[in-house]
């Protein structure tokens, strides 16, 4: 009694001291000495916010059973002092640490009040975004989140909440309000940007889009990022994180870049389109149930069978409809790429990122399917057509406990459909249909100046434009035609290639990274490679008009090659050098095996030239040298006067 009496009169005299202590007890970890202080200031102070507020915390990290009673004493503090965030904000934690669709409805109703009291507390927005969210969830955020306008985060994500009410007026509204204000902030641009394409109106986007990508440099938070990430590769996830502030702006343009369906249009289509999935994606396929264990524990993932029991017969009748399919013929490139999805990050799904159960992440990177089967309200299978067969992925909802609940998630039932489902969910495609297969190859030169190196591109098309985009996302050259090479000139280095090829209404695309070597003078160089079956001189324009952009030439006639050389040393006005032309036999794409293929052949001369910065090197084979087929071929130089080397790149031809 003695020792109780002594601990009220401390406590008078000194509460505050009191809950010090017990707060420094809680952070140290000595949770029981800290719940024993914290009772004790309880008993002495019922109706003490403060003091009910800490004991909710010290019962939250209480193990496994004290989530139930923090509820209770932490809904106290909130009646008790209904204008502190901080009770309500521990709440939300509270139903974090729950988990489930009773977890979920305590976060809610924690950091809802958060929102309306204090939006900027802590990570309270973080907490909240996490959560599912309906309309009604939304419309209740946007009123709370109004309580504070003219506040630039607040504003910011009303805004955005107003775009997934798909009220695009008020948001507009309120974004280029913002942007007034904050002119200098990328994510206000980009997400009124996002607004813009949402509805269509891509021409207008495109420009403010643009801006915001030039000062993503100052985007801390990262949100032209995450506008994107949802169609990123594993490598471009990869790369992001390895991109320094200075480097994203080349980053999301090149990443735009390779994904743009059309050189000829205006403006980029498909960012376009990205947004609009998006905005489907978002009122189709959202998650139900964010805060259940399947998206939070990989252990559930695994072994999900000790929680919820056996699957119920459903999942057997599923896999029984699925299979009695006529079976995908899924491409056997595709377990090739080495680009295929992570099932998960740690004890988190992907599907977290950005909201969406995996019907959503799929239609997000491919759009609509081509066909769709569902075989019952838990679960469909989608099929997208690609050149080479098919991909198929079947969906379950099979994320809850117990037969077939919760958010519909990837469950491969039919051959094929895991390697289908990784490759879907690590690559992407614009609508725009790609359905023609072309052919293209290419020999680099010194352009019109020694800094600058020329690109003659054959291809096999009607008509075909090429574009060079260099490291920062820029366009540096461009060339369409109907007739002849593609030349496209610009100073050495590594370039983003794009080739767009239309053949009799249909429409072919390439998009990869190129680089153009240095052919200064400096030192030995050999250029690319051309051939001709036609009566030409060795020029090099008149073997470009000359050259067959198929690759294909008859056997029956001569055949020309041309190189030209850079950097020969010159002894007395000349250069003297030996050239040796390798032609190896290869086997056809599709012909039976060659008992002659890896033979080689080697022409060899000694050659004298007048010394210039340009030395053209030429060779005619008579018809009948070699016999029909496929052939590798490479020239190699030696500088008898240097003694330096060098060689061309490998052409590969047919002759028929």
């Amino acid at each position: 009694m003695l020792a109780a009496a002594l601990f009220l009169a401390l406590q008078a005299a000194r509460p505050d001291s009191l809950l010090a202590r017990a707060e420094s007890l809680l952070a140290a970890g000595d949770l029981a000495a800290a719940r024993n202080l914290a009772e004790r200031l309880d008993r002495a102070r019922p109706d003490d916010p403060r003091v009910l507020t800490l004991l909710g915390r010290i019962h939250l990290t209480w193990p496994t059973v004290g989530r139930f009673k923090a509820d209770s004493l932490l809904t106290r503090a909130m009646r008790l002092d209904p204008d502190n965030p901080e009770p309500a904000y521990h709440l939300g934690m509270v139903g974090l640490a729950l988990r489930g669709d009773d977890g979920e409805m305590i976060a809610r109703r924690g950091l809802s009040r958060v929102l309306e009291l204090e939006p900027l507390y802590r990570d309270a927005w973080t907490m909240w975004s996490g959560l599912y969210r309906g309309p009604a969830e939304r419309r209740d955020a946007v009123a709370a989140l109004s309580r504070h306008a003219g506040e630039p985060a607040p504003d910011m994500w009303r805004s955005q909440l107003l775009m997934e009410l798909e009220r695009y007026a008020e948001a507009e509204t309120l974004l280029r309000a913002l942007a007034a204000r904050s002119p200098g902030d990328p994510a206000v641009r980009g997400l009124l940007a996002q607004l813009l394409y949402e509805t269509g109106r891509d021409t207008e986007a495109e420009p403010i889009y643009s801006a915001a990508v030039a000062d993503v440099a100052s985007d801390t938070g990262s949100y032209l990022w995450r506008q994107v990430r949802s169609i990123a590769s594993p490598s471009e996830r990869r790369e992001w994180g390895m991109t320094g502030p200075e480097g994203r702006a080349s980053f999301l343009r090149l990443f735009w870049v390779v994904r743009r369906p059309d050189l000829t249009a205006r403006v980029n289509e498909r960012v376009g389109e990205h947004f609009r999935r998006l905005r489907e994606a978002r009122r189709r396929y959202g998650l139900l149930h964010p805060n259940s264990l399947y998206h939070h524990s990989r252990q559930w993932r695994t072994w999900g069978v000790i929680f919820g029991g056996s699957p119920g017969p459903e999942v057997a009748d599923i896999a029984r409809l699925v299979g009695s399919e006529p079976r995908p013929n899924v491409p056997e490139s595709l377990a090739l790429t080495g680009e295929l999805a992570p099932r998960d990050d740690g004890d988190r799904t992907w599907n977290l990122e950005d909201n969406l159960d995996d019907r959503g992440r799929v239609y997000v990177r491919y759009g609509r399917p081509d066909d769709v089967r569902v075989w019952n309200l838990g679960a469909e299978t989608w099929r997208y057509r690609v050149p080479g067969g098919d991909l198929q992925v079947t969906f379950a909802r099979h994320s809850g406990t117990y037969d077939i609940s919760g958010d519909a998630v990837v469950m491969p039932f039919a051959a094929g459909e895991t390697v289908s489902a990784a490759y879907l969910l690590a690559s992407d495609r614009a609508s725009a249909p790609v359905d023609l297969a072309f052919r293209f190859w290419g020999a680099r030169f010194r352009a019109d100046s020694e800094r600058r190196t020329e690109l003659l591109l054959f291809v096999d098309s009607a008509r075909a434009t090429a574009v060079l985009v260099d490291a920062g996302g820029g366009e540096v050259a461009r060339d369409t035609a109907s007739v002849g090479p593609l030349r496209l000139a610009a100073a050495p280095g590594r370039y983003v290639l794009a080739v767009d090829a239309e053949r009799s209404g249909q429409r072919g695309r390439y998009r990869n990274a190129i680089r153009l070597p240095a052919f200064s003078g400096d030192q030995l160089a050999v250029s690319g490679m051309l051939l001709t079956a036609r009566p030409v001189s060795a020029d090099r324009n008149e073997m470009a008009r000359a050259a067959p952009v198929s690759l294909r030439v008859p056997a029956a006639a001569p055949l020309r090659f041309y190189a030209e050389l850079y950097g020969l040393a010159v002894s007395g006005g000349v250069s003297r050098y030996e050239a040796s032309y390798v032609f190896e036999h290869i086997p056809g794409r599709d012909a039976a095996p060659d008992p002659s293929a890896g033979r080689r052949t080697r022409i060899g001369f000694s050659r004298e030239a007048t010394a210039g910065p340009v030395t053209v090197e030429s060779l005619v084979i008579d018809p009948g040298r070699f016999p029909a087929g496929r052939y590798r071929m490479r020239l190699e130089i030696r500088d008898v006067i240097a003694g330096a080397r060098a060689a061309s790149t490998s052409l590969e031809f047919e002759l028929r």
